[in-house]
């Protein structure tokens, strides 16, 4: 399979990674990163490893050596590795218009990014990555995620439970402004909506990223939307239009945005050789780019507190119905 066709898997929590420091390129490194691990590999391995330790006849050494293969294979699927030349080669740029140093610079900030993750009575700032370094001489990046850490470990290997987009890689890093980056994200996550509108600050501040330089619309519109739209219509599987929307004064108060992909026919193409590389699965989500979002239930104590209330009120119009029958037999026995 081509680079650019690998999926990323990206969870709620990582999207709000926008809000983080990271320049356009860094976020491209992410997202290549993501590209590149298995989401739900470690799921799978401390599940069979559960299995494995319900044995009750397994010595210590045993134990131990089964926790150490598991630990070995946690690392192993945190740590990505890609060349300078793929890099390149994914965003579209000449190798030489790159430096060792910048490719330096960035993994440096990318490694000393922590996330800020609220807990009952703290706050818990975990990094992103446990480790990352630049080989000058092999030409190679090689990041490894914070997986001792189970939140960071959740956001990266855990996206069955969280709100979550799939996308293919090719449809962000070839985006050259990181508010075109941020819009389509913003614009895939709430895709299944289809025509929607956002506050005007909402939009400026949360999404974009915009300072108040911006905050007039005719300049956030001539300097921000009017580039990300062309490119991201251009460069994504996304097309979208989008209408300023005036409530009461002459100023735009809020944006209305249309929004879906492009392949929107009952078929689309892929590439023979990524087919192959599937195993001949042909199962459609196998290709297609979905949003997925996590299905939130009651507590079951309210949904147990619910059937009760049912069951109550049918006790009681059971009872009323018989009463109506006892009734009718007396007027008819008179």
């Amino acid at each position: 399979m081509k680079e650019e066709n690998y999926q990323v898997s990206k969870s709620k929590g990582l999207l709000a990674l926008s809000e983080l420091d990271l320049t356009l390129n860094e976020l491209k490194i992410l997202d290549i990163y993501l590209s590149k691990i298995d989401p739900r590999s470690i799921k799978r391995i401390e599940n069979e490893t559960l299995e494995k330790l319900s044995d009750k006849t397994l010595t210590k050494k045993e134990v131990k050596k089964i926790i150490e293969k598991r630990d070995e294979f946690i690392i192993k699927a945190a740590t990505v590795k890609f060349t300078r030349e793929e890099y390149c080669k994914l965003l579209e740029i000449p190798s030489q218009k790159i430096r060792d140093s910048q490719l330096n610079k960035y993994i440096q900030h990318l490694i000393e990014t922590s996330v800020i993750l609220p807990k009952e009575d703290r706050y818990e700032i975990p990094l992103l990555f446990a480790s990352g370094s630049y080989d000058k001489n092999k030409k190679e990046i090689t990041l490894t995620s914070n997986v001792l850490s189970q939140d960071i470990k959740e956001l990266f290997f855990d996206v069955g439970n969280y709100k979550y987009i799939k996308y293919r890689l090719k449809n962000t890093v070839k985006l050259t402004s990181i508010y075109s980056f941020k819009l389509y994200l913003y614009l895939l996550e709430n895709r299944f909506r289809n025509t929607w509108e956002v506050d005007l600050k909402e939009l400026r501040v949360e999404v974009l990223e915009a300072g108040d330089y911006y905050s007039i619309y005719w300049r956030l519109n001539d300097e921000i939307l009017k580039k990300a739209h062309k490119e991201i219509n251009n460069k994504t599987n996304l097309t979208f239009e989008y209408i300023p929307l005036r409530e009461g004064t002459r100023k735009t108060q809020k944006i209305q945005f249309t929004c879906q992909f492009k392949d929107t026919e009952q078929s689309f193409l892929v590439d023979k050789q990524e087919i192959i590389d599937n195993d001949y699965d042909l199962s459609i989500n196998k290709y297609k780019e979905v949003v997925y979002e996590k299905v939130e239930y009651p507590p079951t104590s309210e949904i147990l507190a619910d059937i009760e209330a049912l069951n109550r009120e049918i006790d009681k119009n059971l009872a009323e119905l018989k009463a109506l029958l006892n009734d009718g037999k007396e007027e008819e026995s008179e």
